[in-house]
Protein backbone atom coordinates (compact mmCIF):
# COMPACT_ATOMS: atom_id res chain seq x y z
CA UNK A 1 0.00 0.00 0.00
CA UNK A 2 1.27 3.46 -0.85
CA UNK A 3 2.13 5.69 2.08
CA UNK A 4 1.48 8.93 0.24
CA UNK A 5 -1.72 10.79 0.89
CA UNK A 6 -4.18 10.83 -1.94
CA UNK A 7 -6.65 13.65 -2.14
CA UNK A 8 -10.10 13.35 -3.60
CA UNK A 9 -11.29 16.04 -5.94
CA UNK A 10 -14.86 16.04 -7.20
CA UNK A 11 -15.02 15.22 -10.89
CA UNK A 12 -17.80 17.68 -11.53
CA UNK A 13 -17.68 21.19 -10.13
CA UNK A 14 -20.70 23.44 -10.46
CA UNK A 15 -20.55 27.18 -10.88
CA UNK A 16 -24.23 27.51 -10.00
CA UNK A 17 -23.67 30.18 -7.39
CA UNK A 18 -25.98 33.00 -8.44
CA UNK A 19 -29.21 32.79 -6.51
CA UNK A 20 -31.51 34.42 -3.96
CA UNK A 21 -32.90 33.00 -0.73
CA UNK A 22 -36.26 34.60 0.04
CA UNK A 23 -37.80 34.26 3.51
CA UNK A 24 -41.40 35.33 4.13
CA UNK A 25 -43.69 35.20 7.15
CA UNK A 26 -45.99 32.17 7.25
CA UNK A 27 -49.14 34.31 7.16
CA UNK A 28 -48.15 36.26 4.03
CA UNK A 29 -51.02 36.99 1.63
CA UNK A 30 -51.18 38.66 -1.78
CA UNK A 31 -52.49 41.80 -0.08
CA UNK A 32 -49.61 41.99 2.43
CA UNK A 33 -47.47 45.08 2.03
CA UNK A 34 -44.34 44.23 3.97
CA UNK A 35 -40.91 45.86 4.10
CA UNK A 36 -38.10 43.99 2.36
CA UNK A 37 -34.61 43.60 3.84
CA UNK A 38 -31.87 42.60 1.37
CA UNK A 39 -28.71 41.04 2.86
CA UNK A 40 -25.54 41.08 0.74
CA UNK A 41 -22.80 39.21 2.57
CA UNK A 42 -19.37 40.73 3.03
CA UNK A 43 -16.04 38.99 2.77
CA UNK A 44 -13.92 41.18 0.53
CA UNK A 45 -15.23 39.46 -2.62
CA UNK A 46 -13.21 36.39 -1.64
CA UNK A 47 -15.11 34.51 1.10
CA UNK A 48 -18.63 34.33 2.49
CA UNK A 49 -22.03 33.26 1.34
CA UNK A 50 -25.76 33.72 1.63
CA UNK A 51 -25.91 30.69 3.92
CA UNK A 52 -24.15 32.64 6.69
CA UNK A 53 -27.42 34.47 7.36
CA UNK A 54 -30.68 32.60 7.90
CA UNK A 55 -33.52 35.08 7.54
CA UNK A 56 -36.23 32.70 8.75
CA UNK A 57 -36.35 33.93 12.35
CA UNK A 58 -36.20 37.63 11.44
CA UNK A 59 -38.92 37.21 8.85
CA UNK A 60 -41.25 35.43 11.27
CA UNK A 61 -40.58 37.65 14.28
CA UNK A 62 -40.49 41.09 12.64
CA UNK A 63 -43.05 40.47 9.85
CA UNK A 64 -40.62 41.38 7.07
CA UNK A 65 -39.49 39.76 3.81
CA UNK A 66 -35.77 38.87 3.96
CA UNK A 67 -33.70 38.31 0.80
CA UNK A 68 -30.13 36.98 0.92
CA UNK A 69 -27.96 37.09 -2.20
CA UNK A 70 -25.40 34.50 -3.24
CA UNK A 71 -22.92 35.72 -5.84
CA UNK A 72 -19.70 34.48 -7.40
CA UNK A 73 -16.45 35.03 -5.56
CA UNK A 74 -12.79 35.04 -6.46
CA UNK A 75 -11.75 34.39 -10.02
CA UNK A 76 -15.29 33.45 -11.13
CA UNK A 77 -16.78 36.68 -9.83
CA UNK A 78 -14.57 39.63 -9.09
CA UNK A 79 -11.16 38.92 -10.56
CA UNK A 80 -8.69 41.46 -9.22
Amino acid sequence: MSKCLKGHLPRKITLDCLYLNIYTPADLTKESRLPVMVWIHGGGLVVGGASTYDGLALSARENVVVVTIQYRLGIWGFFR
